[in-house]
């Protein structure tokens, strides 16, 4: 549940990167923030999916299944970030941007979910 709400959080912080994006360089700015943004937010949902995968609330499975989330989320977010940046080399720079907008999420998260 609390990688859902860091995907949640990693959403609304690539929209807002992406409508001042938008006001500052028009539209293609906005979709290449949005591309870079969602490779993050792709890779929170690859380890939340290995999250919920995991039977049982053994203390050996839920460290692997922390360890293969985190290698599904390195893997699907490298896979798409390459995608991105190879389909749009001109938009590489926003899309970057944009996914480091939503990787602060991470930090943003841990005082948002701890109080």
């Amino acid at each position: 549940m609390t990688a859902l709400a860091v995907a949640g959080l990693q959403l609304v912080l690539a929209l807002i990167a992406a409508l001042i994006g938008w006001l500052i360089a028009g539209t293609g700015m906005a979709q290449s923030v949005v591309a870079g943004g969602s490779c993050a937010l792709a890779g929170t949902l690859a380890y939340a999916a290995c999250q919920r995968g995991v039977p049982g609330g053994s203390a050996a499975r839920l460290m692997w299944g922390h360890l293969l989330g985190e290698m599904a989320k390195i893997v699907v977010t490298l896979a798409l970030l390459a995608w991105v940046i190879v389909s749009d080399p001109a938009g590489a720079p926003a899309s970057l941007a944009g996914f480091g907008v939503a990787l602060l999420a991470y930090p943003a998260a841990i005082f948002w979910l701890n109080k």
